[in-house]
């Protein structure tokens, strides 16, 4: 049994979907696109929804997808004021319904947790995290503390995601589906190739999180655990050629260089990841060749 906070996003509304193909049992926690409206700023609302599908014998686990992904610098103080209440406050009380009703919980988080790092190699799953002054880098980086603290007392697992690309239907739209649109309307899209990224199959995303699922029902991952699951570290620029190319677009595709306009390195190692959970992400090109036959649209 999967209960998923977020479950109308992008990401994680694939993975209903992938569930309810395999028969799973999926609960969705949302505001929107779910039969009942879950506000996870409201612990009580979300205790009660939890406990209302728990069944005898089968062991759930709850997946925290949902967050403010607002990445600019200029949010205006709304903006600002819910990232810290939807990314840190509700990830806490997550946390809090994980611990009262016995249900582990798998916090979705980011690179963006280290984009105030200066390293040049990936970063590894142990590396100490290195958020920037932007609102969500911040505000993830604490909602990682938060699951870090109750670790010795809950089961909790920390899955890093990237640059999420695929789920051909849903309103919003990923990394692949952004650049071939940005192709569509212009002659030459410019991009960057000095930075580092680890763009990440939303497919895989949906496939791993069903792996941990089994992994956390058997006992078989360490609570406070980390996961890097991501794609092969690339260049916004590399992939968007790849991507041009495979989709035949006719537009020049500019290498630029980031400067100062955020991170120059964002990607992750998945190395030690790939041995915990035998899994290992297809390279840019076969996915996007996949999604491409699939029938893409944007």
């Amino acid at each position: 049994m999967i209960f998923c906070t977020g479950s109308s996003g992008l990401v994680a509304s694939q993975f209903k979907q992938d569930c309810i193909n395999q028969g799973l049992d999926f609960i969705g926690l949302d505001l929107h696109g779910e039969n009942q409206s879950v506000d996870i700023l409201d612990k009580d609302n979300v205790f009660q929804a939890i406990e209302g599908k728990l069944r005898e014998g089968i062991k759930p686990v709850l997946f925290h997808f949902a967050a403010i992904t607002f990445t600019g610098k200029n949010l205006s103080s709304e903006q600002e004021s819910l990232s810290w209440r939807l990314n840190v406050q509700g990830t806490k009380n997550i946390l809090e319904v994980g611990k009262k009703l016995d249900i582990p919980v798998v916090h979705i988080s980011t690179d963006y947790v280290f984009a105030g790092g200066t390293k040049e190699d990936p970063y590894l799953e142990t590396d100490a995290i290195l958020p920037d002054d932007t609102v969500y880098s911040q505000t993830k980086a604490a909602a990682e503390e938060a699951v870090l603290e109750v670790a010795k007392n809950q089961q909790v697992v920390i899955m890093r995601i990237a640059f999420p690309y695929g789920n051909l239907i849903h309103p919003k739209m990923g990394l692949l589906r952004k650049m071939l649109s940005w192709m569509d309307k212009n002659q030459t899209v410019n991009l960057y190739a000095d930075q580092k990224i680890c763009p990440t199959s939303i497919d895989f995303i949906s496939q791993t999180c069903m792996k941990i699922s089994q992994l956390l029902e058997t006992k078989l991952l360490s609570s406070g655990q980390i996961l890097h699951v991501v794609g092969p570290a690339t260049t916004p620029y590399a992939f968007g050629a790849a991507a041009a190319q495979i989709f035949e677009k006719n537009c020049n595709i500019t290498a630029t260089s980031i400067e100062d306009n955020g991170a120059k390195n964002l990607s992750l190692s998945s190395q030690e990841t790939e041995k915990i959970l035998t899994m290992t992400h297809p390279s840019h090109d076969e996915e996007i060749l996949r999604l491409k036959s699939v029938g893409l649209t944007y």
